[in-house]
């Protein structure tokens, strides 16, 4: 009697059947139980290397077929053959988690892609220490994600005995191995695969038996056995998985032990008479098990849908389906609770939920996020294009600077059409509609992108999007939403190059998923993201920059005689004109070609790469501050760091509206006061993308802050009040007194011969508080502060603060200087001094005054 014999679809396929094919069966039952053996010796090392798992050794692999019985019931068609590469599949598709079923074992695996690129997201790089605990987490991360792709090479693979050469495969039968081999492997590897994965792969496979098992004419059916695999592993949650014992020597922590701990609490799963899958426990879940216990509700409602799936693609596929189609008791925590009860609790879904889902996404990924401003939607879907070119060229596949972005608006009868394409990496379905439609989710973070774009992590990419909204931004532009994606390269799991998916109503009702038609297919790779604008956002779309350039650019285009035509091409031509002022302001110093088409006329370069490095002033200030009309003279310093890096092209401008963008990766993310130009940021702290760090280090804001003062043929004390905390060790004139700016020595060598001070910090402004009897005009026109009136400069630190460095206290420089003249001094405050005039009209504010001490 062997091991498999307990069970009944061994018992109906593989073993001894008395008949006149039992000599065939009897080839493949001995390969099997030998093909065992074998594997059963390898799984058992996976429990010693990842002590975390549940059990995956050869109780599992066994278990399997009783699960498998269950849910196919035992009047299920399965030949003996098809039997036969089901076995192997159960063998196989767990095996890979040691580390013996890889080339060169652990070291192989630190050489991969894959163990790189978790590295490099996970672990920023920095390797993990030799038997450290993240080198084991690592370890299991990087197995977990290459068992099922390795599974596929197993019944194949084989191991050489150092000494003697002799080699050994788990499936020695060579005949089988060659001829079920790569079919048993392709199976263990399709237990991870998506379910309709696996429908379009299997559904067409159909294996004769081989010649040298003749008479037999057993036909495998792949489609049936690898559904079967499927839901069996799945399904397979008893406490068969998790002995109580093992539970105790292994102390699993985390997510882990609850794992561990619910299935130790489960029987085996079995079949009602209503087709569905029972699963339960005996004892019940008590209050300190909660966790454990949603955690097999989620296992349970994952069980059902699977075996749903399979139920649902084999009858598609013309196949007969399994006897179980459900699982029992899903529909609610409450009926879960039937079957594996709670004790001191009741398992109500009282978390937190969403109930209008679009409404939210609405809100988040549109005008609540981004007001009222659909250029901000605009901005994320042109950094989506720039991260699906980076991420292409990344991978080698284009030049560093190669691909490019097209801008476009095109008319289509009464509908305006906003098209934003790039020629990146593209999508697969999956990403398409699996991780895109995931609000919250960026394929750039996620786990999906070691397996979707391996070897893209480890090359060192960073993607600009980090929330996983910024798609969704597109439905405050419009409702009709249309994207055609072709990938780089086609994945295995897709059957076509180039995918569309359309909504019809926003994000009301389902969009639809289906080929691009010849006209609508993409010519090389990359993403189309098309939005039918209603002319309401159309027109707010173009009026932000409508007032200061519609009147120059409306002069220079040629006039129609009537009035109406005059209106129309001057509307057409100025709405041209902005568009591409939009577009380019929104990513100033992208690294990437970035067109704009409107209507017919041809497509212009508004950016090329990096080309904001070599501008000439006037025409990098046009394209970052496009709302300005006096730029012509402004002068804008290089911020270098020492290495020679350009972390920005700046200008100090004193005044409230005064500032300077900062871009990171290229795109609009914020903003600094009191400056002009560009700088580079760090990455936005925010969902909205209006925060962004300046990327510039101190030294390279002290070394531009000199130049400019330096440099300037006038300094006032506003603009070096403002400019002092970058460069705090200059003694600038900041000081006015009798008509004169004087630096901190001169001020110290001033005070040397003075008895009493008054002081007044900044300048008075107009102040009703005050009752100044002149009108705010006259005041800001003509006043003229009083000659024996020391006046400290004042500054709100907004530009310090925004660089993050710390203010000036002129106060407390005062009083050393006064202390360092002095000895001492006292000081008392003085209301309704006069601190100057307008037009002989005394303006009496509160000042400060400094005496020295009187001598005995």
């Amino acid at each position: 009697m062997t091991p498999m014999d307990h069970f009944a679809l061994w018992q109906r396929t593989l073993a001894d059947q008395a008949d006149s094919l039992n000599p065939q069966r009897e080839i493949l039952r001995q390969a099997f139980l030998h093909f065992r053996e074998r594997t059963a010796r390898l799984v058992g090392e996976i429990g010693g290397l990842l002590p975390q798992l549940t059990v995956h050794d050869i109780t599992h692999l066994d278990a399997l077929w009783r699960v498998a019985d269950e849910i196919a019931g035992p009047d299920y068609p399965l030949n003996p053959a098809e039997a036969f590469v089901l076995g192997g599949a159960f063998l196989l598709h767990d095996a890979a988690h040691v580390l013996a079923t890889y080339e060169d074992g652990l070291a192989g695996i630190k050489g991969s892609i894959e163990w790189e690129d978790l590295i490099a997201q996970r672990f920023e790089d920095i390797e993990p220490a030799t038997g450290s605990p993240p080198e084991r987490s690592a370890l299991f991360q990087v197995l977990r994600h290459l068992h099922a792709k390795q599974a596929h090479q197993l019944a194949k693979l084989s191991w050489k005995v150092p000494s003697t050469g002799e080699q050994f495969h788990l499936l020695e039968h060579f005949d089988l191995r060659d001829y079920y081999g790569d079919l048993i492997g392709e199976i263990a590897e399709s237990h991870h695969w998506p379910a309709h994965r696996v429908a379009e792969t299997f559904e067409q496979r159909h294996v004769n038996a081989p010649a040298f098992l003749v008479p037999v004419t057993w036909t495998i059916d792949a489609l049936k056995v690898a559904f079967l695999l499927r839901t069996a592993d799945v399904a397979h949650i008893d406490g068969q998985r998790a002995p109580w014992f093992l539970f105790a020597l292994r102390d699993p922590d985390g997510i882990s032990q609850l794992h561990w701990k619910f299935q130790a609490k489960m029987g085996q799963p079995a079949r009602t008479d209503r087709g569905e899958l029972r699963l339960s426990s005996g004892s019940p879940f008590d209050t300190k098990d909660r966790q454990a216990w949603w955690l097999a509700y989620e296992a349970a409602c994952m069980i059902d849908r699977e075996l749903r799936d399979a139920q649902t693609l084999m009858r598609d596929a013309g196949r007969k389906p399994f006897a179980t189609g459900s699982v029992e008791h899903v529909t609610s925590p409450e009926a879960f609770a039937t079957n594996v009860p709670t004790v001191g609790w009741e398992p109500v879904n009282v978390a937190p939920k969403i109930g209008d889902v679009p409404k939210v996404i609405a809100s988040l990924g549109g005008t609540t996020l981004y007001g009222d401003r659909p250029e901000l939607a605009l901005r994320e879907l042109i950094q989506n294009a720039a991260d699906a070119v980076r991420a292409l060229r990344a991978l080698g596949e284009i030049g560093r600077k190669e691909g490019e972005i097209e801008v476009a608006l095109a008319r289509d009868g009464d509908v305006t059409w906003l098209h934003v394409t790039d020629t990146g990496i593209g999508m697969s379905r999956y990403v398409l509609t699996e991780v895109l439609l995931d609000f919250g989710n960026s394929l750039w973070s996620s786990e999906s992108l070691r397996t979707e774009l391996p070897g893209l992590a480890s090359k060192g990419f960073k993607a600009i999007g980090r929330f996983g909204i910024g798609f969704f931004s597109v439905f405050m532009l419009g409702r009709k939403i249309v994207v055609t994606t072709r990938r780089f390269k086609r994945t295995s799991g897709d059957n076509s190059d180039q995918w569309l998916l359309e909504f019809g109503n926003g994000l009301d009702g389902r969009p639809t998923l289906r080929r691009p038609s010849p006209a609508e297919e993409l010519r090389r790779s990359g993403t189309k993201v098309s939005v039918a604008l209603d002319d309401n956002t159309l027109k707010k779309l173009l009026e932000g920059l409508r007032d200061p350039i519609g009147d120059v650019f409306a002069s220079i285009f040629p006039i129609p005689t009537t009035a109406a035509a005059r209106r129309a091409a001057v509307t057409e031509r100025v709405n041209s004109v902005i568009f591409k002022v939009v577009v380019a302001n929104l990513c100033p110093t992208l690294d990437i070609k970035v067109c704009v088409k409107d209507a017919d006329r041809e497509a212009e370069a508004v950016v090329n790469p990096d080309d904001w490095e070599i501008m000439a002033p006037a025409t990098l200030l046009a394209r970052v501050h496009p709302r300005y009309r006096d730029m012509d003279r402004q002068r804008l310093i290089d911020l270098r760091e020492t290495s020679g890096f350009l972390a920005g092209r700046i200008g100090y401008r004193n005044g409230y509206l005064s500032r300077a963008i900062t871009t990171h990766r290229g795109l609009q993310s914020g903003t600094v006061p009191r400056l002009v130009g560009v700088v580079l940021g760090h990455n936005n702290m925010d969902l909205a993308r209006s925060e962004s760090l300046p990327m510039a280090s101190h030294d390279a804001w002290k070394r531009w802050a000199e130049e400019w003062i330096d440099s300037a043929a006038n300094n006032d004390v506003d603009a070096l009040a403002d400019l002092h905390p970058l460069c705090p060790g200059r003694d600038l004139p900041v000081y006015r007194f009798g008509g004169k700016q004087l630096t901190e020595a001169q001020l110290s060598e001033w005070l040397q011969v003075q008895s009493e001070v008054r002081v007044f910090e900044g300048l008075p402004e107009y102040d009703d508080y005050h009752n100044d009897e002149v009108s705010r005009d006259s005041f800001d026109r003509h006043f003229a502060p009083r000659d024996d009136v020391l006046f400290l400069p004042s500054t709100d630190g907004t530009l310090a603060k925004a660089l993050g460095f710390p203010r000036i206290n002129y106060t407390e420089r005062l009083e050393v200087a006064l202390r360092t003249a002095w000895g001492e001094f006292e000081e008392w405050e003085d209301d309704d001094e006069c601190v100057g005039g307008v037009d002989g009209v005394d303006i009496t504010r509160s000042v400060t005054r400094y005496a020295r001490p009187a001598t005995s």
